[in-house]
């Protein structure tokens, strides 16, 4: 067995193997996401190889945290996977102590999330859970905003991708108390593969926003421009008149005064620091949802 620690994306074969391996385990795969050129230098494999076949894999995401206005370097640890023939043989520890390892000393904090699954496995890696909260806002009145004209984009038309690559490159973070840079890769994975549906492009505002309605309830998930918008008034003409709630899946500064905020449920994936300092005394708040790995 090898740890593949290199960049190995332009390697067909391997690329192939970790597709596979993906689709296995999470149902996903990176294949549209790297022939749209989205798959750059901040999202690296460390893979343990038998035979030509990727068995295990730790991935990292190199990006910056937002904390309360200050710029943090962060190493999202993300693609926790083990091929199901290959389970039990400790291989996720091991390229965990690796990457920690390769890593600790080049950031100032490393970070992940965790489903239900997998709670013990990471505080054997000095990592501790910390709880993130959900925001939203009830109304209790029809929106009054006037309707917002809006582009619905499609990720695979050419024009609309280079729209998204153009906004991505200047845009500034969704939130101050708890915003993300150098994630554009990130959200690019989530247009082509999660919300393909839900992006729309305001000519108002100059901003691509994800968004879509859920019964009674309207999730905003990002809105990336190069300027701050007006979440409320955005919110005004976009809700409908059936929305009862705004969620809002990222931490929305300016209404943290009008929004409700309640942790999130034992359903949802687990925020694991390290070290736990690093965030241990801030407010509530929420990582956007569209830069987890």
């Amino acid at each position: 067995m090898i740890i593949h620690s290199y960049d190995y994306k332009n390697h067909d074969e391997y690329r192939a193997s970790f597709n596979r391996l993906s689709k296995l385990v999470f149902g996903i795969e990176f294949e549209a996401w790297y022939q749209k050129g989205a798959w750059g230098d901040r999202y690296i494999c460390h893979s343990i190889v038998e035979d030509g076949q990727i068995i295990s894999n730790v991935s990292v995401s190199k990006m910056n945290l937002v904390i309360q206005g200050e710029s943090k370097s962060a190493i999202q640890i993300g693609t926790v996977m083990t091929h199901p023939e290959h389970r039990g043989k400790g291989l996720s520890k091991k390229l965990m102590a690796y990457v920690i390892e390769t890593y600790e000393g080049t950031c100032d904090l490393l970070f992940l999330f965790a489903n239900s699954t997998v709670l013990d496995f990471y505080p054997k890696f000095g990592f501790t859970a910390l709880p993130e909260h959900q925001f939203y806002l009830n109304l209790a009145d029809p929106p009054e905003g006037e309707p917002i004209s809006l582009e619905k984009l499609d990720v695979w038309k050419e024009e609309h991708w280079d729209l998204i690559k153009h906004m991505l490159s200047s845009r500034i973070p969704i939130s101050k108390q708890m915003g993300v840079t150098n994630s554009e890769g990130l959200f690019q994975f989530y247009a082509l593969n999660i919300f393909q549906e839900c992006l729309y492009y305001s000519r108002t505002d100059d901003a691509i926003i994800v968004f879509e309605h859920e019964d009674e309830v309207l999730h905003l998930y990002e809105v990336i421009s190069d300027k701050q918008v007006n979440m409320e008034t955005l919110v005004s003409q976009i809700a409908t008149n059936q929305t009862k709630r705004v969620r809002f899946h990222f931490t929305p500064d300016q209404l943290l005064n009008k929004a409700c905020a309640e942790p999130y449920g034992e359903h949802e994936d687990v925020l694991f620091i390290r070290p736990h300092s690093s965030l241990s005394e801030l407010p509530k708040f929420c990582i956007p949802t569209l830069a987890h790995a």
